[in-house]
């Protein structure tokens, strides 16, 4: 199958058979979801006035959801007799995790912001009909939601990574691994801040406040730390959208391939 060129076709057939298995499941959770977020929607619009309501539902339905589905998207790989069906479908094993990529990434970012904004609609109208008042509408264009979008985009591809690495738990494992890779950068950065910065270490604390009054006295408080935060920011952002995904695709689809052979 790895010898076969690149079809669009067997990728659309793949993409088909992948969406619509499980589908009844897939509904259901549509519809609890849905529901969900009718409730609170209607029960808020009891208290003050709060416009950030669905946008914190939408930000914990893309991530907190996407980040789920994505880690068991490759979960029939580990499963005996699915997995051995999956591993021999027509498609080469590209196709295959496109085919997942695709679904939980871009299908699921865009899927869960057409489907929160109608369901959004739908509870502010009940809101203004029963009540007469609601909460702001919805606007699925607004940036912090375009915003969020591409960061899901970008940071989903670590769960993607998780579902085809772990043979169980993958959510938890995926979770408890970014948390250990967040404990190691600690320990690397303090132990490198006390050899760059040992003069204003107090014991196990660094001790920034003579350093940041001298800043303000001198009036380069601002003009100091604004635009260096501003590069990290954005050193940052650039470093999640070049490195972390494309590394994370990479290794999923040679993870991915290990399997199958």
């Amino acid at each position: 199958m790895e010898g076969r060129r690149f079809s669009f076709q067997r990728l659309g057939l793949l993409l088909r058979r992948d969406l619509l298995s499980g589908y009844r499941s897939t509904v259901i959770a549509m519809l609890a979801v849905g529901g969900f977020i009718l409730i609170v929607g209607v029960l808020a619009a009891f208290g003050p006035a709060a416009g950030g309501v669905h946008r914190g539902l939408y930000t914990g339905l893309l991530f907190l959801g996407g980040f789920i589905v994505t880690s068991m998207v490759f979960r029939e790989v580990r499963l005996n007799a699915q997995g051995i069906h999956y591993l021999c479908l027509p498609g080469s094993t590209l196709e295959k995790f496109l085919s997942k990529l695709l679904l939980t990434a871009a299908g699921y970012g865009v899927g869960t912001l057409i489907f929160y904004t109608a369901v959004a609609a739908l509870t502010e109208g009940i809101n203004r009909l029963a009540f007469g008042h609601g909460h702001p509408f919805f606007n699925p264009l607004a940036r912090d939601n375009l915003r969020s979008l591409a960061a899901y985009l970008i940071s989903q591809s670590v769960f993607l990574l998780g579902s085809i690495y772990f043979r169980k738990l993958h959510f938890v494992k995926t979770v408890l691994s970014l948390v250990v890779f967040a404990l190691g950068l600690m320990v690397i950065g303090t132990s490198l801040a006390r050899v760059v910065f040992k003069e204003l270490f107090i014991g196990p604390l660094l001790n920034l406040q003579p350093y940041m009054e001298e800043l303000s006295r001198s009036g380069e408080l601002q003009a100091i730390l604004g635009p260096l935060a501003h590069r990290f920011q954005l050193a940052l952002r650039i470093l999640l959208a070049s490195a972390v995904a494309p590394l994370c695709w990479v290794v999923s689809y040679l993870r991915l391939r290990e399997t199958e052979v």
